[in-house]
């Protein structure tokens, strides 16, 4: 789970970074399995998917560094403690939602838009010790990004703002408000934001490549996309296994005792 200081951190801002989640085998993999861009608005159908990519790319759903954390921000506390009295196999109480993939960020981008925010993208609240978070999002740069050269920001505790952004500071070509964070990475790392904060990709100055993955995860009864993956559609796959599937599966209101849709290998 999350330890204290990344506890404090992500309640504070809103974002927290964990370094070295990918090894540098992982990355090299990720690098040389990826295919396009994929993004919602068209969708990417999903059997051209990521996840039919490789299978780094269905690792990616269960990291062991990864998982717990996810449990911790946006899983359900008392439905694992509900399978355990009942003796039910403990599986992840989040799902996946959609993939981001940027493959087009390259010197002379000249910089997205603000976006984001309260209650339009995500939701956030924490209470009695537990995080209740909508959308999250987990984003693995697979090349370094440098805060001076572009990549991610954010307006840091912004997922707990009661008042709109300011007219004329969404766009990030027309210039960077002093308020707006620069978050750097290195390959392996993984930067876990919730979409409630409002954030945005910076211009990109310099020669380096861009390639940045973004697994977009929510509790088990929202959904954001209406392409929901089905979960049957990969069981044709030897490295899915029970936690993977329950990650993929549709959207719904789970209790201890209910059927698991779709059953276990």
């Amino acid at each position: 789970m999350l330890n204290d200081e990344q506890r404090f951190l992500f309640d504070t801002l809103g974002y927290i970074v964990i370094p070295d989640v990918l090894s540098s085998e992982q990355i090299d993999e990720l690098r040389a399995t990826l295919r396009h861009s994929t993004e919602q608005f068209p969708p990417v159908p999903q059997e051209e998917g990521p996840l039919h990519w490789g299978k780094i790319w269905r690792d990616l759903l269960d990291l062991p560094i990864l998982s717990p954390i996810l449990e911790d921000l946006i899983g359900n506390p008392k439905l694992r403690e509900g399978r355990k009295d009942h003796g039910m196999q403990d599986l992840p109480t989040f799902r996946l939602d959609h993939i981001n993939i940027h493959t087009h960020m390259m010197k002379g981008f000249a910089g997205g838009h603000l976006h984001g925010g309260h209650p339009v993208a995500g939701t956030f609240k924490y209470h009695n010790g537990i995080f209740y978070n909508g959308l999250t999002t987990v984003s693995f740069e697979l090349f370094d990004t440098h805060s001076n050269g572009g990549g991610f920001a954010c307006i840091p505790g912004t997922h707990k703002a009661n008042v709109e952004l300011p007219e004329g500071w969404s766009d990030l070509s027309q210039g960077v408000q002093d308020c707006v964070t620069r978050v750097a990475a290195k390959p392996g790392d993984a930067i876990i934001f919730t979409e409630a904060l409002i954030h945005g990709t910076l211009p990109w100055t310099v020669d380096d490549t861009r390639r940045t993955v973004f697994y977009k995860f929510s509790p088990h009864t929202l959904s954001w996309s209406a392409d929901i993956f089905n979960p049957n559609d990969f069981r044709q796959y030897d490295d899915m296994d029970d936690r993977k599937l329950a990650i993929l599966e549709l959207p719904n209101a789970r209790y201890p005792k209910r059927p698991s849709e779709p059953e276990p290998i």
